[in-house]
């Protein structure tokens, strides 16, 4: 097996596994418009999902952002 074949498996493995277990990357990270609040958007799956993230200055890397 090609070694790009395989480090291409692997990564579609992880992604299969992020989005079955509702986790997300975070992609993006900014201060929302009320006070100590942030707006913070995961990867997951196929879409990008926004949370906020009260009392915090920074937003989590990976998070749990499903149902």
């Amino acid at each position: 097996m090609k070694p790009g074949l395989g480090i291409l498996g692997a990564i579609v493995v992880v992604w299969l596994a992020l989005w079955v277990t509702d986790t997300g990357i975070l992609v993006y990270s900014a201060a929302a418009k009320l006070p100590t609040t942030r707006d913070c958007r995961y990867f997951i799956g196929v879409s990008v999902v926004q949370r906020y993230a009260l009392l915090a200055e920074r937003c989590e890397v990976i998070a749990k952002v499903g149902r």
